[in-house]
C-alpha cells in the first residue's frame, strides 16, 4: 500500500519535472511573444490563435514525455500492478491538461490529442518498467512442504 502511494505521487512529481523541463525547451524554439507573462492565463488566451502549431505540438510532446516518465515511475516504485498505478498518473495527467485546456483556450484538434496521448503514453511508460522493475518478492518465504521431497509420514 505504502508503495503504491508513493509510486503514484512521485510519477506525478516526475512527470510534472518532465514536462516542465521539455516544455521550457519548447519555449527556447518557439519563444513567446515579447512582453507575455507565460504565468498568467489571461495574457496567454490574448495569443493562443497565433500560436503556431509547431509550438502546440511542443507541447503535446512534453505532456506525452511527462506521462511516459510519470507512469514509468509509478510501475517501478509500485512494483506490482504497474498499469494500474501508470494510468492512475496518467488520468491525473490528462485531468490537468483539461484543467489547463479549460482555463487557456485551446484548438478542438489539441483536446483530442492531448487525450489521445497522455493515458496511451502513461501505459507505455509501465510497459517499460514492468521488465526492469518486476514484482516485488514475497514478504516472507513460501513453507516448507515435506510432500514435495516425498518426506512425509
Amino acid at each position: 500500500m505504502i508503495r503504491s502511494i508513493l509510486g503514484v505521487v512521485a510519477g506525478i512529481v516526475a512527470a510534472v519535472v518532465v514536462v516542465g523541463v521539455v516544455e521550457a525547451a519548447g519555449h527556447l524554439i518557439f519563444p513567446p511573444p515579447p512582453g507575455i507573462d507565460l504565468s498568467d492565463p489571461e495574457q496567454l488566451k490574448t495569443i493562443m490563435d497565433k500560436i503556431p502549431p509547431g509550438a502546440l505540438v511542443a507541447v503535446l510532446v512534453a505532456w506525452g514525455a511527462g506521462s511516459l516518465a510519470g507512469g514509468f515511475t509509478a510501475a517501478a516504485i509500485a512494483r506490482r500492478a504497474h498499469f494500474v498505478h501508470a494510468l492512475i498518473v496518467g488520468g491525473i495527467q490528462c485531468a490537468f491538461g483539461i484543467i489547463t485546456m479549460l482555463m487557456i483556450p485551446h484548438p478542438l484538434w489539441f483536446w483530442f490529442a492531448s487525450i489521445a496521448i497522455v493515458v496511451p503514453t502513461s501505459y507505455l511508460g509501465a510497459l517499460l518498467a514492468k521488465p526492469l522493475f518486476g514484482s516485488s518478492p514475497p514478504a516472507s518465504p513460501a513453507p516448507y512442504d515435506m510432500r514435495e521431497k516425498n518426506m512425509a509420514c
